[in-house]
């Protein structure tokens, strides 16, 4: 299991009606390079209804255990997701993480791929609600720890210009594919 992986089984489960969800990967949170640069988030989803109140999220992904342990003795490194989410998830391969380990300010999701669906069913005794089972590549997604909802701020001009330049990197590295048309042909 590794990030891109992980971040299309999220993206696939969580976020997969584009028109409601926008789903940025890797999103550098400002626009400077070198020491101005800012924090990179290792996904961010953004509802854009706002019947839904425009529902930020913020995803941290965890391969290892050693990685997640910096991670709780600098809580610094995630203030700037926390800063401009409602919601702030750890990600992590399933059965990694335990769930008395997750701080209170954040939730906890776990991705997998399971052999079978009895193999994956075993993995929903912890689960929160939601979950979800792809039977073609046998990925899941499962919430093991819900993420309290938090008031923020909105984004700043900076976010926002990152967030542009994701989406335009992402359509310039695979454009979306030609319309299927015909020529109509008339006769006469």
């Amino acid at each position: 299991m590794d990030v891109p992986r992980i971040l299309t089984i999220l993206e696939t489960a969580l976020h997969a009606n584009n028109s409601e969800w926008m789903f940025l990967r890797e999103l550098r949170v400002g626009t400077g390079r070198g020491k101005h640069s800012l924090q990179r988030l290792d996904a961010f989803a953004l509802n854009c209804y706002p019947h839904r109140g425009m529902k930020r999220i913020c995803y941290e992904i965890k391969l290892s255990r050693a990685d997640f342990r910096n991670e709780l003795k600098n809580p610094l490194k995630r203030r700037i997701g926390m800063r401009f989410s409602n919601e702030f998830y750890f990600a992590a391969p399933a059965g990694m993480l335990k769930p008395e380990e997750i701080p209170a300010d954040s939730g906890l999701v776990e991705v997998g791929t399971a052999g079978t669906i009895e193999e994956w069913k075993a993995t929903l005794k912890n689960h929160a609600g939601f979950f979800h089972y792809n039977p073609e590549t046998r990925d899941f997604c499962v919430l093991i720890v819900p993420a309290p909802w938090r008031e923020t701020p909105g984004p700043t001009w900076e976010l926002v210009a990152a967030m542009m330049r994701n989406q335009r990197r992402v359509f310039e590295e695979s454009p979306p594919p030609a319309p299927a048309q015909q020529k109509i042909a008339f006769e006469g």
